[in-house]
């Protein structure tokens, strides 16, 4: 699929954290080459809003078999033990249709967690994929081996999150990376009473592991895996403490959000605070996580929820087209998102697609 050139006017536009209204532009091999606001003649128009290509900022490619697979509303112990052994068996064609069907709405840059290698086969034509290398761990003992295993990935490595490391994993996370570290961090229930608390379920999990589990001291391992990367993304966020979340978005301007509001959803019927994100612009992203959880890999279902849940469509546009751009770029292409009612309504038929400069 081509980049679009031409000369056009969309019904709404959105670029750099505004909307236009009826703005004339000229594209050339997507690039933006000028924006005319006061509009003018000769212009193909466009129905709806006009926004450049997305980036879903977590997902896992590895886990797309298990798309509708996996049980819903369960909580994140039965989810885990119900994945079991089941990651890195995604074929190829798997990965490729859903990062094809992803690509069509808008999507075209993807930040995934690995524990296996990814295929150059599994990925369509144009589509931007950063791997990262996914490594956890409760046995000290094999923290090691485990470690040996994730970097022959040759990917940037990344802690999968602060409950499911040893020690010696933990100090792992500090070391310098060039990609952000991507940490699962407060996504459910169970890991803030065993993060905050030391107990709750994951406790009596944990035992299959370790004789005696103690919750690390997350405060202290956030500062140090903060240092050495270029920015901190903090993913889910879903059941940690306002009051926490306030003082890491102030204290570390490194530090991000990355909100999956559906697969929060599937898992444990909850979702992300979006009154509390609609105060922090510019700090948070998009993903959808797995097809273990999640509908698609598309960012489409997830830019619809938020602004649905109230989120205005700039601080939704900008987490998906432009605040990931300083990391992972996505290929200059532009999503269309139509029919829309009056004031950028959704409705039931509301669409998003890729458009073609075919």
């Amino acid at each position: 699929m081509k980049p679009l050139s031409g000369c056009f006017q969309p019904e709404w536009l959105y670029w750099q954290g505004r909307l236009w209204y009826r703005p004339v532009i000229e594209l050339a091999e997507g690039h933006l080459r000028s924006l005319n606001p006061l509009g003018g003649t000769d212009a193909t128009p466009l129905e709806g809003l006009l926004s450049p290509a997305w980036t879903n900022a977590h997902t896992h490619l590895e886990l797309s078999h298990l798309r509708g697979r996996l049980p819903q509303g369960r909580g994140m112990i039965a989810f885990l033990e119900a994945m079991g052994p089941q990651r890195g068996q995604a074929f190829p064609s798997q990965i490729y249709a859903a990062l094809e069907e992803a690509a069509y709405e808008g999507t075209w840059a993807f930040a995934s967690h690995q524990n296996s290698p990814l295929p150059l086969e599994a990925l369509p034509a144009g589509v931007e994929v950063q791997p990262l290398g996914e490594f956890f761990g409760l046995s000290p003992r094999r923290a090691r081996r485990r470690l040996r295993a994730t970097s022959r990935l040759g990917y940037p490595l990344t802690p999968h999150s602060l409950y499911a490391l040893s020690r010696p994993l933990l100090r792992v996370g500090r070391r310098r990376t060039p990609f952000p570290r991507s940490v699962h961090f407060f996504e459910s229930l169970e890991e803030r009473l065993w993060l905050c608390e030391g107990r709750g379920p994951f406790k009596v999990f944990f035992r299959r592991f370790v004789r005696v589990p103690a919750p690390p001291r997350w405060v202290y391992w956030l500062r140090q895996w903060y240092r050495k990367a270029p920015a901190l993304w903090l993913v889910h966020t879903t059941e940690a403490p306002e009051g926490v979340l306030e003082t890491l978005l102030t204290r570390y301007p490194r530090l991000y959000g990355v909100l999956c509001p559906l697969a929060n959803r599937y898992l444990f019927r909850r979702s992300p605070n979006v009154d509390f994100w609609k105060r922090w612009p510019g700090r948070f992203l998009l993903g959808t996580d797995s097809l273990a959880n999640a509908p698609s890999l598309s960012l489409w279902p997830v830019v619809r929820y938020l602004v649905q849940a109230g989120l205005p469509w700039e601080l939704v546009l900008q987490a998906a087209a432009d605040t990931p751009r300083t990391w992972i770029k996505a290929p200059l292409h532009w999503v269309q998102i139509h029919p829309l009612r009056a004031a950028l309504g959704l409705d039931p038929a509301t669409k998003a697609h890729t458009l073609s400069g075919e």
